[in-house]
């Protein structure tokens, strides 16, 4: 009988040795599989074109050289900062649009209130792609084409449906009378809402203004379309442009302007994550 659970015992630790060594295997090929080419990127951002045009493939740069990083600011800083104009405004405007729109849909009742809210939530259904083609005559007719704040409001169309539905599902799940409390001890309505609902909902709030951040900031279909440049057209536009826009890429400064552009979302996304996974995990 020992023997047996002995075996047993060994036949468990052989199978629980198997299982572990498996999942660091994976582990380690899922890393370098998304890590890889992150590091070679960086690797071409600091040579010339003499030594990338150069035959063989190595990891660590001959004479490494920041000439494609400056050289890349030199094209793109003016876009970068029209970036960040971009993806702030796109973010502030999401929030004053989405914020009470999804506070009367939680807390408040009106006729029609589920046929309102399960509308807008249908437009996510719809490729905003299709959008393209009304958007750019609307926005040429009224003036916004080309600006920043065209930019602004044309992400709205597809940032506050989602935006709402985080947000409405984040502020439901709050107690029903919190606002009642808080009037009771001399607040009004508003400022009920004000010193109480949105400092609770702050998890929510700021994965709504991540979100809304990053699509400002990375895409790149809308501000390709609405705008022509002229200190309107953001990072992302200028490195396509830097890649077929002549008849030689210079990959050295294409990969620089690639980790300018996709820096800021990436520190920004490390100080928001624990809101973004405290406000899914809500719902």
């Amino acid at each position: 009988m020992a023997s047996k659970q002995t075996t047993r015992f060994d036949r468990d630790n052989i199978n629980d040795l198997l299982f572990k060594s498996t999942m660091t295997v994976i582990t380690a090929v899922l890393i370098a599989v998304v890590t890889l080419p992150y590091l070679f990127s960086l690797s071409i951002s600091f040579r010339l074109p003499p030594e990338f045009y150069t035959q063989g493939t190595y990891w660590i740069p001959k004479n490494p050289s920041l000439r494609p990083w400056f050289e890349a600011w030199e094209i793109g800083g003016d876009n970068f900062m029209t970036t960040v104009y971009v993806a702030t405004g796109t973010m502030i405007l999401s929030l004053i649009v989405t914020i009470p729109g999804a506070y009367v849909f939680a807390r408040k009742d009106f006729p029609g209130k589920k046929v309102a809210f399960y509308l807008i939530i249908a437009t996510l259904l719809f490729p905003y792609i299709l959008l393209i083609i009304p958007i750019t005559s609307i926005w040429i007719d009224t003036g916004l084409y080309n600006t920043i704040p065209g930019l602004w409001i044309a992400y709205q169309t597809f940032i506050a449906p989602f935006a709402i539905w985080i947000l409405r599902d984040f502020f439901e799940k709050l107690p029903a009378n919190i606002e009642e409390a808080a009037q009771v001890y001399g607040c009004t309505q508003w400022s009920a809402f004000v010193r109480v609902i949105l400092p609770l909902s702050a998890p929510a709030i700021m994965a709504v203004g991540f979100l809304s951040f990053l699509i400002g900031w990375n895409d790149f279909l809308f501000s390709n379309m609405l705008t022509t440049g002229g200190g309107a057209q953001p990072a992302v536009v200028a490195l396509f442009q830097l890649l077929v826009g002549g008849e030689r890429v210079f990959w050295g400064q294409v990969m620089a302007l690639s980790f300018i552009v996709g820096g800021p979302p990436t520190i920004l996304y490390l100080i928001s994550r624990r809101y973004l996974t405290s406000a899914f995990a809500v719902r």
